[in-house]
């Protein structure tokens, strides 16, 4: 009889333990989505307008981001036809915000390297049938850059 309740009591404890282990996981999932969030809210990007748009293969297979700011408020969208994946407000700002954090400002003309990087902070493959950006900065000076392979 003696046993039973040892075992019973070593039972309730391994419960009790197995439970607080699988509770602290999550409250660190949410204090590391509670900072990254913070910190996406806080940066600015350099830019009034972007537009990505990059195709493959057939006119279906497009992936494009667009972000615009305009009296302090930001919009955002991101929509990856090829995965069937659609990002709009907070959740499409915070991805283009976190792609585009360490992306330098454009020089005078768009080039190749720079759309190389756009590429590689959107995970993107560079081989594209067709590649379009538009930039507008904040100082108001506009970007342009098309290529067809």
């Amino acid at each position: 009889m003696m046993c039973w309740k040892k075992a019973g009591l070593i039972g309730v404890l391994l419960f009790m333990l197995s439970g607080c282990q699988s509770i602290e996981p999550l409250q660190h999932t949410n204090e590391a989505e509670a900072e990254s969030l913070s910190a996406v809210q806080m940066k600015e990007l350099p830019f009034q307008h972007l537009h990505f748009q990059v195709q493959y293969g057939q006119k279906n297979e497009l992936y494009e981001a667009t972000y615009r700011q305009a009296s302090g408020k930001e919009e955002a969208l991101i929509r990856d036809h090829m995965n069937g994946v659609r990002y709009e407000g907070e959740e499409a700002l915070r991805e283009l915000k976190m792609k585009l954090n360490d992306m330098s400002i454009p020089s005078a003309k768009l080039n190749e390297t720079y759309v190389n990087e756009l590429l590689a902070a959107f995970n993107l493959d560079d081989d594209y049938q067709r590649i379009q950006v538009d930039i507008k900065l904040e100082d108001g000076t506009k970007r342009t850059f098309q290529k067809k392979k």
